[in-house]
């Protein structure tokens, strides 16, 4: 008799998982096509606004690994909205350019690489460059933004920079002596890094700007108090 009811249940969860299967199924087949995000990319000259060519880096694209786009002026590729991307461009004569950002909730991502011609007072946020904690130490995720940043100093040789240091601080819970000296020690971390690679120190400075330049004064996210703590460089002679 046991052996009866343990049979006859065992068919009924049987019945129940088919249909249930079944169900799901129908339903997966009635949901509207989903059409996949784009990015649109272009490059252009900032002064006269016309396409160039030139080499770009995008990061996000691929999860493990950086992808490169070879002297590419105007192209669209598949993405991942839910990713965070970054796309830098590294050119001679051109000041370096590196935005790190969230898609955007349409269709296409419209992402215009605008590179500028060198001048003294450019100035660019590289928000990739991150630190340990609370601390100086660079995270080693950051190695391959300080890579190109040390491309575009090889490839323009002339270049003088100030490294400017930010941390995030919208409690003013501490001194703004403390985030003055944080951001300066952060600052000088990266100048140290570029001149054990072979960038001369008579190219570089490092300054802190404790948080008085942050991107998000009243950050609500995690994601907009990490943009606070960045690093920025400013062209200070060529």
């Amino acid at each position: 008799m046991k052996h009866l009811v343990l049979s006859s249940l065992l068919t009924a969860l049987c019945a129940s998982a088919s249909a249930q299967f079944t169900q799901e199924r129908r339903i997966s087949e009635n949901e509207p096509y989903v059409v996949r995000q784009q990015m649109h990319l272009s490059v252009t000259d900032a002064s006269t606004m016309e396409l160039v060519n030139a080499d770009v880096l995008i990061k996000g694209l691929n999860p493990v690994k950086t992808v490169a786009f070879e002297a590419v002026a105007d192209t669209s590729f598949e993405i991942k909205n839910y990713r965070l991307y970054t796309v830098s461009c590294v050119e001679k004569g051109f000041m370096y350019y590196n935005a790190k950002f969230w898609p955007s909730e349409a269709q296409t991502h419209e992402q215009v690489v605008e590179l500028k011609p060198i001048a003294v007072g450019l100035k660019t946020d590289i928000r990739d460059i991150t630190f340990l904690g609370d601390k100086t130490e660079i995270y080693h995720k950051s190695k391959p933004t300080l890579e190109e940043l040390i491309d575009w100093m090889t490839l323009n040789p002339t270049v003088k920079i100030a490294v400017i240091g930010h941390v995030n601080g919208p409690d003013n819970n501490k001194s703004q002596k403390f985030y003055n000296k944080a951001s300066t020690m952060r600052a000088k971390a990266v100048v140290d890094y570029l001149i054990a690679q072979g960038i001369d120190s008579e190219r570089l400075e490092a300054k802190g700007a404790g948080n008085t330049e942050m991107l998000f004064p009243e950050p609500n996210t995690d994601w907009e108090h990490e943009a606070n703590r960045r690093i920025e460089i400013e062209v200070v002679g060529l």
